[in-house]
């Protein structure tokens, strides 16, 4: 005897739509702590702002029916792959590229399909840098890769496709051949708007080449990539004991947690009274004013900690 097939799509439709909200969530993840990382370590942000959506069932019900395909949530996820959409805004061109292989380069991102519309604009004069990746989510039980599509266009590009979208809206996609015309030429102006900025970007650094902050950059980078392992990994201590929890409890070294504790806290207090005071730096006066002030920026920093613990 056969059992039934119990099919519920309004089941599958809320656990698409679970897959595609999480995986727009990964990458806003990753996109923010790139964003975050040029803020504090670069002297350049590349990013502009970043926003994300879920398409609209009016907008993926008129897209599958273009394909001239059923409605159902089978051909929804196989044949539309910008359900989840994340546009980034950058200031300049070269920026998009930036970004694109900053995310290409993730090991848990598959890049599935990439439309440069920069290099080759669409014929209304639509330019913009279009992939579609998929990110894998953790379930409790199935791990399952979800596509999403990111948009990178400059800050140009977004202006013109945002109002091209309205304008074409109200014609309902049938605009006059003048109206066309003028929104095409409208992009070729875009485009150079845009090429004349990144130009002016490039000379302004050849004026403004900080060699300071540039060694600056580099033993910062230096130093990040020796202590990168270290955030991993867990040093044990060569004589500690696995230890029941009677034991533990059971243990004199042990019994006394308050005042042990008491007693580590007035070490921690004093190492940090001599980094205050630069006790445990070598203060030579022959290093110069610059170093002697980032001492003692230092020592006012650990200062407010011991004043805040």
């Amino acid at each position: 005897m056969e059992l039934p097939i119990f099919y519920d799509e309004a089941e599958e439709w809320s656990n698409a739509l679970l897959l595609y909200n999480s995986a727009l969530k990964e990458i806003n993840t990753k996109l923010e702590i790139l964003n975050n990382e040029f803020k504090l370590a670069h002297q350049y942000n590349p990013i502009e702002h970043i926003t994300s959506r879920v398409k609209s069932p009016q907008s993926i019900a008129k897209k599958i029916r273009h394909k001239g395909k059923e409605l159902t949530v089978e051909n929804i996820v196989k044949y539309i792959n910008d359900i989840a959409g994340i546009r980034i805004i950058c200031s300049f061109t070269s920026d998009i590229y930036r970004i694109a292989n900053l995310i290409t380069k993730q090991n848990d991102i598959k890049v599935l399909k990439i439309k440069d519309y920069i290099m080759q604009p669409k014929k209304n004069g639509y330019a913009s840098y279009h992939m579609i990746v998929s990110v894998p989510i953790f379930l409790s039980n199935n791990v399952i890769e979800t596509k999403v599509e990111i948009q990178i266009r400059t800050i140009a590009m977004d202006f013109w496709a945002s109002l091209e979208h309205k304008i074409y809206y109200k014609f309902e996609g049938n605009a006059p051949e003048r109206i066309r015309k003028e929104l095409k030429e409208c992009a070729e102006i875009v485009n150079y708007l845009d090429n004349k900025m990144l130009s002016l970007n490039e000379e302004v650094h050849t004026y403004s080449h900080d060699e300071v902050a540039e060694y600056k950059e580099i033993m910062s980078g230096n130093y990040r990539e020796m202590m990168k392992e270290s955030y991993g990994s867990v040093i044990d201590d060569e004589n500690e004991e696995v230890v029941t929890g009677e034991s533990v409890m059971e243990s004199p070294d042990l019994q006394s947690d308050e005042e042990n504790y008491g007693e580590v806290g007035d070490e921690v207090q004093q190492i940090m009274k001599d980094l205050a005071t630069n006790h445990i730096m070598n203060d030579q006066g022959s290093k110069g004013k610059e170093e002697r002030k980032e001492k003692k920026g230092l020592g006012s920093f650990f200062n407010k900690v011991i004043s805040n613990s």
